[in-house]
């Protein structure tokens, strides 16, 4: 009798793990899978969440890599998303685009939430990665140019040098303008696209200026330690104040 009784107080524990995990373990499986996550966060009070999830539904269904999943504010499994997303005094429902590198890269009240927006916010492998960085407080060279242009190479090498400079507290990527992937992105930096740029964020993801391709290093450090006041227009896609 003892056994058995242990037994069903074990598989009690193995369950409440399993469910306390929620919408936790959906996101991480997501992630690992390569996936992007529409998450639909509501309550008990929220009014639309169910057309907020059908709107979410059709784009997961244009929108290849997505997946969504429900976030309960009410239940306390996920405390700890609350936290992380900010969302204990937002006005629900809402829908957080979530990257792979578990990122927010969108969000959308439900009455401003279409499909297009959600699709718009999903983000390039490459604009993941750099607000990953910003997350964890490292500046962005972002050169944009054609991946022939025969200045790319040295460009990219001074751009390097520079994250050294600055104890590698500094992403380096590289943005085919041509690029159908980035083209969201692309979008976002608006860059100079008749010619090859550097284009410069801060560990905060300000915007602080843009090099030509003949810039030194030096010229790129100055630039991310430049003081500035504002975001970059559209913030990298972050959807978050600086």
């Amino acid at each position: 009798m003892k056994k058995i009784t242990m037994f069903i107080l074990c598989t009690m524990f193995v369950m409440s793990n399993i469910f306390a995990q929620g919408a936790k373990s959906e996101i991480g499986k997501a992630q690992k899978s390569g996936k992007t996550t529409f998450l639909i966060v509501t309550d008990k009070t929220a009014k639309g969440t169910d057309a907020l999830i059908k709107i979410a539904e059709n784009a997961k269904k244009k929108a290849k890599n997505t997946v969504v999943i429900k976030l309960d504010r009410d239940d306390k499994a996920n405390a700890a998303l609350i936290a992380k997303y900010r969302l204990a005094g937002a006005p629900l429902p809402m829908v957080l685009v979530v990257a792979t590198t578990d990122v927010v890269t969108g969000a959308l009240s439900a009455s401003d939430a279409t499909i297009e927006k959600l699709i718009a916010d999903i983000p390039s492998k490459n604009q993941a990665d750099v607000l990953l960085g910003f997350e964890n407080g490292k500046a962005a060279l972002i050169i944009c140019g054609k991946k022939n242009a025969k200045d790319k190479d040295a460009i990219m090498n001074e751009c390097k040098t520079a994250a050294a400079s600055l104890g590698n507290k500094a992403n380096v990527v590289f943005i085919d303008i041509d690029s159908k992937d980035e083209a969201n992105f692309i979008a976002l930096l608006n860059p100079d696209k008749t010619k090859t740029t550097v284009l410069i964020f801060n560990g905060k993801g300000q915007y602080t200026g843009v090099h030509e391709s003949k810039a030194k290093s030096t010229d790129l450090v100055k630039t991310v330690n430049k003081k500035v006041g504002g975001c970059s227009p559209g913030s990298c896609g972050s959807g978050k104040k600086c």
